[in-house]
């Protein structure tokens, strides 16, 4: 069975990024030069402007006031312009939440970002919800923010992604396909979403083009493990068994040096843990306050590490024994 647990979730944050990753959510237009308001020129004066007669007049501030009080602005009525500062902080808010695992606490602060964002709507902040109905398991819900999402930006190649692994969850492999599709063709470099077109594939039962989209993903990014395993389960199905044991052995010397460098970063928090419980301590009060924390992110991290490290070990020793069992050609 291929590897599909490691299918990745991106999260849009209030600065993207896009790293990372870009959302291709929006694009930028500069004022044209006709614009009434535009900034671009300084004003110049007319020559032989005409003379002020008599009959000219001075408006009065009141009469100011009333002809400016009668333009409607931009944002105004049913289109409020909103408070974007306001809702980056709200977001913010609750980017944490949901990475401490509070995904109900995320959603309302989500649900408080949108009423100040321009009209109430946010492609950003409905694609974070839809992160969070995710890791609540509510399929449903999460497909129905990114679809939100992707109607304002048709181009957000991170919600498309996100929504085809929705599909592939809940077994519409044609609708996830076409997800991933239209994903790979706004942000063709993006290994994660090669990586789950090939699960889906597989899991449709198309096993040599589920191995062409692993195949994309490991060549994009040479250290993704996932990747590098879901290519050699996928050369195991073609009975591929020599090429299926050079990917399981790529992966585990990854997987090993990932194991041994979150060993080191334990090791290293664990000190720390005992310097802010041993007595006049010479850290800070901020350094002990934090070092459970840390401890146990790092912790976390370790856990993973050895997982993935034990699944490789167990691949590799798997196809070394399938190879050595099949009939020499």
């Amino acid at each position: 069975m291929v590897s599909t647990n490691h299918t990745l979730e991106v999260r849009a944050t209030p600065l993207m990024e896009l790293e990372q990753v870009q959302s291709n959510a929006s694009t930028t237009e500069s004022a044209p030069s006709s614009d009434p308001l535009s900034l671009t020129k300084e004003p110049t004066f007319e020559a032989n402007l005409p003379a002020v007669t008599a009959a000219d007049e001075i408006e009065s501030v009141d009469d100011i006031l009333a002809e400016l009080n009668a333009i409607k602005l931009d944002g105004e009525g049913d289109n409020l312009l909103g408070d974007p500062d306001k809702v980056v902080s709200l977001m913010h808010e609750g980017n944490e939440l949901l990475n401490a695992g509070q995904s109900d606490g995320a959603l309302d602060k989500y649900r408080e970002a949108l009423t100040f964002s321009e009209g109430g709507e946010d492609s950003e902040v409905f694609f974070n919800m839809g992160i969070a109905y995710k890791s609540k398991g509510e399929l449903a819900k999460a497909a129905v923010e990114y679809e939100r999402a992707l109607k304002l930006a048709p181009q957000y190649a991170e919600a498309l992604n996100n929504l085809g692994n929705i599909r592939k969850d809940q077994k519409r492999y044609d609708e996830a396909i076409r997800h991933f599709d239209s994903s790979i063709k706004i942000f063709p470099d993006n290994p994660n979403t090669h990586n789950n077109l090939g699960t889906a594939y597989a899991m449709k039962g198309d096993v040599n083009r589920a191995a062409i989209c692993f195949t994309k993903a490991v060549r994009l990014q040479p250290s993704y493990i996932d990747a590098r395993q879901n290519l050699g389960l996928a050369y195991m199905r073609q009975r591929r068994f020599d090429v299926a044991e050079k990917e399981f052995s790529e992966a585990f010397q990854i997987t090993r040096g990932v194991m041994l460098r979150e060993e080191k970063r334990l090791e290293s928090a664990k000190e720390i843990m005992d310097q802010a419980n041993t007595p006049g301590s010479p850290l800070t009060y901020k350094e002990r306050s934090e070092a459970g924390t840390k401890l146990n992110a790092v912790e976390q991290a370790y856990r993973q590490a050895k997982t993935k490290y034990q699944r490789s070990l167990s691949l590799l020793k798997n196809s070394r024994a399938r190879r050595q069992a099949s009939p020499k050609r």
